[in-house]
């Protein structure tokens, strides 16, 4: 990888080394074709101004010996026409403002390298709170599906949460019908502004989804998560055509799993079009296998459910029938003692 990347970085530095010698050379033909006493010694600060935009410390030295080295060659290029003094006093002057501007050069050039450490450094910050607030976010949800609540509270409450720490203002919920691999809509929502999304709303609830239609429908397809950077640009997304303006753009869904198997569909909605995240999306995916630990408690209490109904009808039975036998030796006993 490093021998791949070399050329990228040589070939900025190499074509300001050009520049500078072809600078320099322009420069001191036209301090030869000039008398003595005129000094042009002052354009070499431009090989100096070279190295600034280079952004290269070394070439911006180099600039500046190089500019003196031939600032002082001119004195023995050029015609004799004036004093002695005057030629010494001209290229001193030059060679001062070739170094003036180096300094300023370097100067600015480490004003802009704390500058963008500082980004970096911030950067490098933002994203480790970043990671920290997804840690803090699979904590949460790994309470949550512990949780002795309904399976519908721990949906309403998963909502919340991911969409507090995203900061993504409508989160909803869709469910998969077994019998027809349908996407229906909830009820379950979380909007920050219920009346800035109440035609978004009113939109989502009476759409349902097949398998690969809209952003639920891939998701039910591609068993990821999914990005949109714009709903309302994009071809496969029916409910921006229902509406004049539904007040979104970005969104992004993922699947609730029991094994590989798609149980629902989160989708998430900003008002802003925005590029895909992508470790967004994979702690997202990691959330929906967490998740999938509420419907696996769900359908494990409804077996469960479902076993203890068995055994009291047969407990009924049984009883039933004890009675009936306990009522026929009582008869039998009866008709002997007569």
């Amino acid at each position: 990888m490093s021998s791949s990347l070399n050329p990228v970085q040589e070939k900025p530095e190499l074509k300001y080394r050009i520049i500078v010698v072809i600078l320099a050379m322009v420069i001191l033909i036209a301090d030869e074709l000039l008398p003595l006493g005129i000094s042009v010694g002052e354009a070499y600060c431009a090989l100096v101004l070279v190295g600034l935009m280079a952004k290269d410390k070394q070439l911006i030295i180099g600039a500046a010996i190089a500019g003196t080295i031939l600032t002082l060659v001119g004195v023995f290029l050029s015609s004799p026409e004036s004093h002695i003094w005057i030629v010494r006093v001209n290229r001193l002057l030059s060679i001062f403002m070739i170094w003036l501007t180096a300094v300023f050069c370097l100067l600015q050039l480490r004003s802009v390298e704390e500058r963008e450490e500082s980004e970096e450094i911030k950067a490098a910050f933002e994203g480790m709170k970043q990671e920290m607030n997804y840690v803090k976010l699979n904590r949460v949800i790994a309470v949550l599906i512990n949780s002795k609540q309904t399976i519908e509270d721990d949906l309403v409450n998963a909502l919340q949460v991911i969409c507090y720490h995203t900061g993504w203002p409508v989160g909803h919920l869709y469910l998969k019908n077994d019998e027809k691999d349908i996407l229906t809509p909830t009820k379950i929502w979380y909007l920050k502004d219920p009346e800035q999304f109440e035609s978004f709303k009113k939109v989502t609830e009476s759409t349902s989804f097949k398998v690969g239609e809209g952003l639920p429908g891939r998701v039910l397809v591609s068993g990821s998560a999914e990005w949109i950077i714009d709903v309302t640009k994009d071809k496969n997304f029916p409910r921006a055509r229902l509406a004049v303006e539904i007040g979104v753009r970005a969104g992004f869904a993922f699947p609730i799993l029991i094994d590989t198997k798609v149980m629902a569909v989160m989708e998430f909605f900003s008002v802003e079009a925005l590029e895909p995240d992508p470790r967004l999306l994979q702690v997202m995916e990691s959330v929906g296998f967490l998740l999938g630990r509420v419907f696996e408690r769900y359908h494990a209490n409804l077996q469960k459910e479902e076993y203890n109904d068995h055994l009291r009808r047969l407990y009924r039975r049984l009883e039933l029938a004890r009675a009936e036998d306990s009522k026929t030796i009582t008869d039998e006993f009866h008709d002997e003692l007569r």
